[in-house]
């Protein structure tokens, strides 16, 4: 069977590195100075940080030495597994992309469905009164 937007990011050596040194439910900043809130390695015991636009750098995989994929992002999400998320699975940043939004992109920016669902159905009840 094959699992859609589950590739596996090809980490250089720099990064590698990186990913090594962070156990699980600790970050990277904990130990050097980084930008952002970059590599939270997941606790699989605990609920997963705020996915966001820049989750392929954000998250490493609980048990793995390497970033989550997008299915793995999406899964957090809440996104049906049948979901494909299409386009540019990941941006250079080169000067030249013309991509709008990459896959990553997309589930960092989604509202979860699981959660839209619930806003949805409160609305419509209250609505309906």
């Amino acid at each position: 069977m094959v699992i859609k937007n589950h590739q596996k990011t090809a980490h250089a050596p720099s990064t590698l590195k990186k990913i090594k040194t962070v156990k699980q439910g600790d970050k990277l900043s904990n130990s050097q100075r980084t930008f952002g809130s970059t590599y939270r390695r997941l606790d699989p015991d605990l609920p997963s940080p705020t996915v966001t636009r820049s989750g392929y750098r954000d998250f490493i995989h609980p048990f793995e030495d390497r970033m989550l994929t997008v299915r793995e992002l999406a899964n957090l999400q809440s996104f049906p597994e049948n979901w494909e998320f299409t386009g540019v699975r990941l941006d250079s940043y080169s000067s030249k992309r013309k991509t709008t939004m990459t896959q990553f992109g997309q589930v960092g920016n989604a509202v979860p469905p699981k959660l839209a669902k619930v806003i949805a159905i409160t609305i419509k009840k209250n609505l309906l009164k």
